[in-house]
């Protein structure tokens, strides 16, 4: 395998510099590199701009011509030998990547947005562990590029795949911090998409900068400020006295049948008397296709018998509406810290998750269920985390801990039970104490 740049006298001043590259008779192309040269300060012996050239780019087509063959022998290499094609269009091809050029329909070679764009394109087709992509996934990846594009248009800037670097991560977090009002939770989701779509186009062949790999280059996050309703609360909501008003006794029903079950409102709302089997609601989530085997609560047993049946679905807004009305009824009214959706223009009718002190019920919303549930049984010191987990889903206890809201005072007061357990069971003579043999 052999290079050989040289160049062509023409009328103009200028000339284009050509690479011959040839491997005895298997292959022996010429294409022009793109870079031009001053024909009188070309060495044609040397095969580079002459040193006593005044020209500021002297260094910049010295260290790319040198680069350029090494990078196409090592590519004709890899590519020989592993049987790809190598028509007459592969030297022009080779040296279009090495330079991050691309035609209109190669854009994504070169372009972040123009591969994420194909990404997402291609998204409904491709598999994530062997199963369809979800669409709420699609989805955040369209809520990605979206900001990648407001992104540019902000920075005045067109991102090549190299410029995805620590810079770029620090441009883009202030920029979502201090112009889009976005919380670290939101901000760290984009991010974690930009480390996924690096590594893949590093899978694709495409150069990538390898800053994305770094330490700092992370998804943040910020702790959750979601609320969970106790026992006592749950008893107060499902034992007060709606009769007078139909629209809010359902509502409070279905929010029983929610926080009993642990479910998402995407589940709850659609379960069906056929999903009983031996006392047991038996679903498959609708999320994360994942098969649960819940035991009905005797609470949700009586709201079944009330309506024999189930009560009616309403629509998720609706519910997320009626709740916060029936915790305020009942009297969850107690100013507790959280986060809400809050309008910070309303000419723009623009919302952003605020941190502050809100009323209880306020926070309510439909995945206070799944928490409540959680969190709830974790308190009662009765079940095993691992239990716990094969209904909620999680797949690892750290994330299950994570998702729980338990202060460090229950924490206290779990451990405290613990030990007034273990007494009495000892004076009970249920527990033995440890014989500690002599020596």
């Amino acid at each position: 395998m052999k290079v050989r740049y040289f160049v062509k006298k023409g009328k103009s001043e200028f000339s284009s510099i050509y690479m011959r590259f040839w491997d005895s008779k298997k292959y022996d192309q010429t294409v022009k590199t793109g870079l031009v040269v001053s024909f009188e300060n070309w060495n044609n012996n040397k095969q580079e701009v002459r040193q006593k050239a005044t020209s500021k780019q002297k260094d910049f087509i010295n260290t790319n011509l040198r680069n350029l063959s090494t990078y196409t022998i090592e590519k004709y290499n890899i590519d020989y030998n592993t049987n790809e094609y190598i028509g007459k269009s592969w030297l022009k091809t080779t040296i279009n990547l090495f330079f991050n050029r691309a035609n209109d329909n190669e854009l994504y070679k070169v372009y972040f947005i123009d591969w994420v764009s194909k990404f997402v394109d291609e998204s409904p087709k491709r598999l994530y562990r062997g199963k369809p992509i979800a669409k709420r996934t699609i989805q955040h990846y369209k809520t990605t590029l979206t900001k990648l594009i407001a992104f540019e248009k902000w920075a005045k800037t067109r991102l090549r795949h190299e410029d995805i670097n620590l810079q770029f991560y620090r441009d883009f977090l202030h920029y979502c911090r201090s112009v889009e009002k976005l919380g670290d939770n939101t901000i760290g989701g984009f991010v974690t998409n930009f480390k996924m779509w690096c590594k893949n186009i590093e899978i694709d062949g495409f150069a990538i900068n390898p800053q994305y790999k770094s330490s700092e280059f992370m998804s943040i996050t910020a702790k959750a400020q979601d609320i969970y309703l106790p026992e006592n609360e749950i008893d107060s909501i499902y034992n007060f006295d709606f009769s007078n008003n139909l629209r809010l006794d359902k509502v409070r029903d279905l929010f029983i049948i929610g926080l009993r079950t642990g479910l998402r409102i995407s589940d709850f709302m659609r379960i069906k008397v056929t999903d009983i089997h031996k006392g047991y609601f038996e679903i498959t989530t609708k999320k994360t296709d994942h098969s649960v085997i819940i035991p009905i609560h005797s609470q949700v047993k009586k709201i079944m018998a009330k309506y024999e049946g189930l009560p009616s679905k309403i629509s998720d807004q609706k519910f997320n509406e009626y709740i916060k009305e029936v915790c305020e009824i009942v009297g969850l009214d107690k100013m507790v810290q959280g986060s809400k959706m809050v309008l910070i223009d309303e000419k723009e009718k623009q919302y952003r998750k605020v941190i502050g002190m809100y009323p209880k019920y306020e926070l309510i919303k439909s995945h206070t269920c799944r928490r409540s549930f959680a969190t709830n049984l974790y308190m009662s010191n009765e079940l095993k985390p691992l239990t716990i987990m094969s209904i909620t889903g999680h797949t690892t206890e750290s994330q299950f801990l994570k998702y729980i809201k338990v202060t460090q005072k229950e924490h206290a007061e779990k451990l405290s039970k613990y030990y007034e357990k273990e007494e009495i069971q000892k004076k009970n003579g249920r527990l033995n104490p440890l014989k500690i043999e002599k020596a």
